[in-house]
């Protein structure tokens, strides 16, 4: 697989950053479409060649790896007019020219091989470390996510330096690689730096629970986004204090990641599962979903020695594999995809091999080894190497039931055998489980295959009916909306899916919905003073996802007059009928807001910004009830309909021409919607 990869890389890409593997050609940045953040990881580097470096030196390609540290010499510049994350930047590239220099210095000491090379990697990465430093030119210490290889931050030729907040990993990621820089050139301000911003997030935590959020703000230290978990926004930031204590040997970082990890044990871990919580009110769980940053979690546990949490969620991560065929980047908390995405994500891998090691200590040939290894699976499971699995035996089935349950209302007939077998026992026999879920609901996990019994008499299990009242089809809250497109040409005929949010005025309780005509925000985002105040005034505001919280928008756009917002999803090719949807929260202060606020994903949003391109007045109508409009009623509802009752709430029209030819048909608002799920939580940006 690695000879596929780094060969493939080296005969169609390089000296590019990336391969591009349908085409078989090289991505340069500047080159090809920009996929927005992504591409900050792109410097015109050879960003591929060197963080491949001492992986060919495990791997044993000792020839490769002298002819590649060779071209990494000659050819690679670092002088390049480019804006790059220094996230990114610092983890692989400033980190591959450190592990390749050590590689490189470690097989000259041998005698064989390099006896050429002479510290260039390591001249490579001081001079790399320099361009990153201006990141950390703020009043906190925190840097900026971005910077400039040639011009920094705050120079005009920069193009950055005006942003507000970093993550926290952003910002707590830099410890190990800067530390080795400086204890190898002896230059103690790379780790002193990076130092400086790890006390600032440690000086900024919730005293009262040690629990971080995920945004930061890089100039006072405010927290922008205080939702708190071990994923994606501050996964790395406790990996590199548990880390930094072992390289560095300094135990101001093992003290500091403790007092974290006894907070997540306490809050977050609800295992299997790893769940966020708001940082100042962390008793209750803020979404019911993971991203699979999060895998990292179980090897970090193996360091520490907490193994039997490590194999738990482990377990649940294999499970929801083996389900999906990969892990998804974000999944629900009963298994489900949540986002469809899978980037190749390295960090589940490290967590199996962190196992692979540890599971492996009750070993015979290798007991004596692990035993004075540490963690040591003798002490921690004495004279019985088998537990782990009995661990693992108890969470493997969980993912399956997400998607093999099948729930019991109403009586259900099953064979009865002569002996009077109870009918759990009958259940059982036939492969079938009872489940309750902590709701007052039970589910059945059904076998594969046919039982056959013989032809007696039927028993009906109405005993479940009597246990369990069926649940609403949406707990309360949940309610699915629309935005319906009322002004000509579309009297009514557009209707969008549309999220809600727990704060904000409730639009289910809004018998007539909220009317009002469209204008973007300006700022699209939304996150800073509203420069287009008069024409917001008394109008609904398009506002795009991303750069602050929803809250933070929505107070905004309230304070500059509008009677709603509509927030469109930054995930470009996003579309109701394939994601989860999801219910926007607050940042636990939001009752001052009180226009009703919605979300559609990407795919409906633009559907309705191309609407506002083409007409000069596009009105809508947001709520939880469609209004069904005459050709020559532009106001007069003739019926509405709930909008849950729809197969999918999306009747959308699209027009060639001026928009005055309609290309599809509509949909019946009759059916009654058989797929509609309940609305996550999220907390995200």
């Amino acid at each position: 697989m690695f000879d596929h990869a780094y060969g493939s890389y080296m005969k169609y890409a390089y000296p590019a950053d990336e391969l591009m593997p349908l085409s078989c050609r090289g991505r340069v940045r500047g080159l090809e479409p920009s996929r927005g953040d992504i591409d900050d990881a792109l410097g015109k580097f050879s960003l591929t060649l060197i963080d491949t470096l001492d992986t060919l030196v495990v791997l044993n390609q000792l020839d490769e790896f002298e002819d590649a540290v060779r071209k990494v010499v000659l050819d690679v510049r670092l002088d390049n007019d480019v804006v790059v994350s220094v996230f990114e930047t610092n983890i692989r590239v400033l980190g591959g020219l450190l592990g390749g220099h050590i590689m490189a210095d470690m097989l000259k000491v041998q005698g064989e091989r390099l006896q050429w090379y002479k510290d260039e990697l390591l001249h490579l990465a001081r001079d790399l470390g320099y361009r990153l430093l201006p990141a950390f030119n703020t009043t906190s210490g925190l840097p900026f996510p971005r910077v400039n290889l040639r011009y920094g931050v705050l120079s005009p030729n920069s193009r950055t330096g005006t942003e507000l907040d970093t993550c926290t990993a952003c910002a707590g990621t830099m410890i190990l690689e800067f530390a080795a820089l400086s204890r190898l050139t002896q230059e103690t301000v790379f780790e002193d730096t990076a130092r400086r911003a790890l006390d600032v997030l440690w000086e900024k935590r919730q005293k009262g629970n040690n629990l971080v959020g995920t945004v930061i703000n890089i100039h006072n230290g405010d927290w922008v986004r205080r939702d708190s978990g071990v994923g994606a926004g501050i996964d790395s930031y406790y990996e590199y204090l548990m880390k930094a204590y072992i390289l560095l040997g300094d135990d101001t970082y093992l003290e500091r990641f403790n007092a974290h990890y006894v907070a997540i044990m306490k809050y977050i871990s609800q295992p299997p599962l790893l769940l966020n919580v708001h940082m100042h009110n962390p008793t209750v769980s803020i979404r019911s979903w993971m991203d699979s940053l999060l895998a990292f979690f179980p090897g970090l546990q193996v360091l520490r020695g907490d193994l039997k949490p490590a194999i738990e969620t482990h377990e649940m991560l294999y499970q929801v594999t083996k389900q999906h065929k990969f892990l998804p980047e974000a999944f629900t908390s009963d298994f489900a995809v949540y986002w469809a995405q899978h980037p190749l994500r390295p960090e589940f891998a490290e967590s199996t091999y962190f196992l692979y090691k540890m599971l492996h200590g009750g070993l015979a040939e290798e007991e004596e080894i692990f035993t004075r290894s540490c963690p040591s699976a003798q002490t921690l499971f004495p004279n019985n190497p088998t537990f782990p699995y009995t661990i693992r035996d108890t969470h493997k089935h969980l993912p399956s039931l997400g998607t093999e349950r099948l729930t019991l209302f109403g009586g259900i007939e099953l064979p009865l055998h002569d002996t009077r077998t109870e009918p759990l026992e009958i259940l059982k026999h036939l492969g079938l489980t009872l489940i309750p879920l902590g709701d007052g609901s039970v589910h059945m996990a059904g076998a594969q295959h046919k039982h056959e019994v013989s032809p007696v008499e039927v028993f009906t299990l109405k005993f479940i009916a009597e246990l369990v009242s069926p649940p609403s089809r949406e707990p309360p809250g949940l309610s699915p909306l629309s935005v319906q497109v009322i002004s000509p040409p579309f009297l009514g005929r557009m209707v969008l899916t549309a999220g809600p949010a727990q704060f904000g005025m409730d639009l289910t309780k809004e018998e007539h919905g909220v009317k009002g005509s469209l204008v973007q925000s300006e700022p699209y985002q939304a996150c800073s003073t509203i420069a287009n105040r008069e024409e917001v005034q008394g109008r609904i505001a398009l506002a795009q996802r991303g750069g602050c919280m929803f809250a933070a928008k929505a107070r905004n756009l309230q304070g500059a007059g509008a009677s709603g917002v509509i927030f469109i999803d930054d995930a470009e090719g996003s579309r109701s009928e394939d994601m989860v949807p999801f219910q926007m929260v607050g940042d636990g202060s939001a009752d001052d807001i009180v226009i009703p606020l919605v979300f559609l994903f990407w795919k409906e949003g633009q559907t309705l910004l191309d609407a506002l391109a083409h007409h000069r007045n596009v009105e809508v109508v947001l709520g939880a009830k469609l209004f069904l409009l005459g050709e020559d009623k532009e106001e007069s509802p003739a019926s509405q309909k709930d909008a849950s009752e729809l197969p999918h709430v999306e009747r959308e029209r699209c027009f060639r021409g001026g928009w005055d030819q309609a290309v599809t048909e509509e949909a019946s608002l009759s059916a009654p919607d058989s797929s509609w799920q309940p609305v996550p939580a999220a907390q995200e940006h």
